[in-house]
């Protein structure tokens, strides 16, 4: 069984509880390239950490919702994170991600960008290797 399928199934217990099974599943259908259901679970982890025990959840939706183009919400999920984590460790590097999301979401980038294919991943390994630390 591998790891989607077995946070799916905790899910499946006791779904109002567990924003911590609702975000492992999303590291996990994102490492799979599920993407839509990396989304599905990781707002729903959102809707349930009301003390935001996971800020690393909002580098991970960052990374989702760039990779679908939707650049303006990664924006918003990167600020989310530095407002909960002023002081990690990658906060230089995220706030220069910032930068490149937003040349990317200007109107001018309608065309392939080059900073597109190298932004690809580049928010998701310091996240998911934050969640990796966690268990």
């Amino acid at each position: 069984m591998n790891q989607a399928a077995a946070t799916g199934y905790i899910l499946d217990l006791d779904p109002l509880n567990y924003a911590e099974a609702y975000f492992y599943n999303s590291v996990a259908n994102y490492k799979l390239d599920k993407i839509e259901d990396a989304e599905k679970s990781a707002l729903k982890a959102e809707h349930l950490d009301l003390r935001t025990r996971f800020p690393q959840l909002h580098l991970l939706l960052a990374e989702i919702f760039a990779r679908k183009h939707n650049y303006a919400t990664a924006i918003s999920e990167i600020q989310t994170y530095l407002e909960l984590a002023p002081h990690a460790k990658n906060a230089d590097q995220l706030r220069e991600q910032l930068a490149k999301l937003e040349k990317l979401n200007s109107p001018v980038s309608t065309s392939e960008n080059p900073i597109r294919s190298e932004y690809r991943h580049s928010l998701a390994a310091p996240c998911l290797r934050a969640s990796a630390s966690r268990r």
